[in-house]
This record gives structure tokens, sequence and C-alpha cells, in this order.
């Protein structure tokens, strides 16, 4: 788990437990510093066995407090539950996560997941899966699914309902989960561009930069404009322009201004950029802009105290 990761993670465990009324003392995330495997597994299995499976499950709800990092802005824009997971596992994929979230069964308005092992015989822990199964849940909440229901496979009742998690569970096999809902509901935030540019390269890159994240392609940038894709990319092509070169610097834009203005890890805004892992936000960005993400920071960064 690299360090921005690691702390989002510590910051739900804390925000979560505040929101339970329940005061245990977490580490904070020393800046810049790795978290051992060990130690997050020591903090979750203690948890899991003062306070048992449904407070470990609650913690996810520590989304809906507005207190997080950059890296909850791609999962808060996803369109529905399978956008979700997508984005989910890009996360994972970026910080080279040792644990993996698969999706097992993917049908109109269910997912069956599962929480495994990225590479070793060593399976995440109970208390783990249900960490990362609790936060799923929240976050799904939060992009405007229609109740969710929640419950590991195999078993007949919900363990989670339209947000409220049931009291008391004992949960047995704790790496598969399945979910289902109502649909979803209607959102402001959409796709729209906080700003209305005039010129149409600008709309468009606004466009894009609204949800760097977004696993863009010609034709889903197409869909939203309300064109085909043939006509985007002969638009672009009379502004001397492409759909990956426009996206190339949208990203590397919205990039600079972080690594410029916030304080927030590298491997943070190559995330939420968009970049797939960080040897490609190194690689595109200074293709964009002559220096590497650290290098840019050396020299343009100021300070937000």
């Amino acid at each position: 788990m690299s360090d921005f990761s690691a702390a989002a993670m510590f910051l739900v465990i804390r925000e979560g437990l505040k929101q339970q009324g329940l005061k245990v003392p977490v580490p904070p995330q020393p800046k810049g510093a790795h978290i051992p495997l060990a130690d997050k597994r020591s903090l979750l299995e203690m948890l899991e066995k003062q306070f048992g499976h449904s407070v470990l499950l609650r913690l996810g709800n520590a989304v809906h407090s507005g207190r997080s990092t950059p890296a909850l802005v791609p999962l808060a824009l996803a369109k529905d539950p399978e956008d979700l997971i997508r984005r989910w596992q890009r996360l994972e994929k970026f910080v080279h996560s040792r644990h993996r979230t698969d999706i097992v069964e993917c049908a109109d308005n269910r997912l069956v997941l599962a929480h495994v092992a990225k590479t070793g015989p060593q399976p995440p822990t109970a208390s783990e899966d249900l960490l990362i199964f609790g936060l799923l849940t929240a976050l799904m909440n939060l992009i405007g699914v229609l109740n969710v229901r929640a419950r590991p496979t195999g078993v007949e009742s919900w363990a989670s309902e339209n947000g409220m998690w049931a009291d008391d569970l004992t949960i047995g096999e704790t790496a598969h989960w399945e979910f289902r809902w109502d649909g979803m509901s209607e959102r402001s935030d959409g796709v729209e561009p906080k700003t209305d540019p005039v010129d149409w390269m600008e709309r468009v890159g606004a466009h894009l930069a609204f949800d760097p994240g977004r696993k863009w392609t010609l034709d889903a940038l197409a869909r939203d404009l309300g064109t085909s894709a043939r006509s985007l990319q002969r638009r672009l092509r009379e502004e001397q322009s492409s759909f990956s070169h426009l996206l190339a610097q949208v990203r590397a834009r919205e990039a600079s201004a972080l690594l410029g203005t916030s304080d927030h890890s590298p491997a943070e805004i190559g995330y939420v950029c968009g970049y797939s892992d960080q040897a490609h936000f190194t690689r595109d960005f200074k293709r964009c802009t002559a220096f590497t993400p650290i290098a840019f920071r050396e020299r343009f960064h100021q300070s937000v105290g």
C-alpha cells in the first residue's frame, strides 16, 4: 500500500470510529512514510476482536463525512456500481496493492465481488475484507445508487440495506460479497464542467478536466458531447489536435495545478488525474512539461500554508 492510500485508509478508520462514538487510539500516518502491512493488520484485528464485524463494516461510512483526500474524487464521480469498482481496481493497480477486488459476476443491478491476494499464498484477513466491503458499500450510497443491499455470498439475509448495517453481525466467509440495487438517482454534479467556456476546444478540455480519473475513450467523449467519434476526430484535426493529445494535455495541466499548489503526494495526484500507474504518470507528465512530477514540484511549488 503506497503512502497516500495508507493515509486515506487510516483517515477512514479514524473517522469511522469517531462516527460510531468509539474512542480508540489510531496512530497518525507519518507524512511520506509507509505503514507496514503488519501494523495495519494488527489494528484491524484488534478492532475486530474488541468490537466485532458490524463496527468494521460501518467504518466505510466515514466517506460521507466530507473529510477525505483527493483520492476520493475519482471514486465519488463513478456513474454506477460497475464503474465504481473499475475505478477502485485502478486504485489498487496504481498503488501496487497486495490485494485486488475481482468482479466475479456482473448483471443488471447485481454484482458479485471477491477480495483476494494479488500475489503469494497469504489472502486478505477477514478484518481487511470487512473494511473493504464496508467502504465499497458506503461509496455506492455516496454516488447515488438506490437501495443498495450487500451480503456475503451464500447468506440469505442482507447484512446492509440502503446504508444501514445490521447489528451484531458475525460473518463466516468474508472474501466474497453480493450487491444488489434498484437503480441510480439523479445527480446534479453529472459530467458538466465547472466553467462555461465559449471556445469549443476549451469546452471539450473542461469536460475532460471535470473527471480526469475517468477511463476516457474517444467514443465516450463523443457520446458525452452528443456527436459521433468520427465527427469528433475530424473537428479535433481541424484544431490541429487529437483525442490522445488533448487528454494528455488536460491531465498534465490538472496534475501541474495540484503539484504546484497542494501538498498531496505525487502518487495521489497521479491517481486522481487518471494515470494508470506511477511510471505512466512520470513518463507522460515529462513528455508534456519537460519535468518529472517531483522536479516540477521542487521548482514551482507554492506553499499552501
